[in-house]
């Protein structure tokens, strides 16, 4: 049975629309040429007050979730 790793994203979101995307998908050719597949992209609507961290992810933040199996 596969087992998978997880890694979550959060974008910047300073550029224009256009720079925006062409940051996005050289950061995800980049996580893909190490094996990450995307599996889906958010925007946030919320700060998470709960992260352990007391980081948290800022409001309309761009966040990826991607997986790839385990070594």
């Amino acid at each position: 049975m596969a087992k998978w790793e997880y890694r979550v994203i959060e974008f910047e979101d300073e550029e224009q629309d256009a720079d925006r995307t062409v940051a996005y998908e050289e950061v995800l050719n980049t996580l893909g040429d190490e094996g990450w597949e995307l599996v889906s992209v958010t925007e946030t609507e919320y700060v998470d007050t709960f992260d352990p961290d007391g980081e948290g992810i800022a409001s309309g933040a761009t966040v990826a979730y991607l997986k790839r199996e385990k070594a």
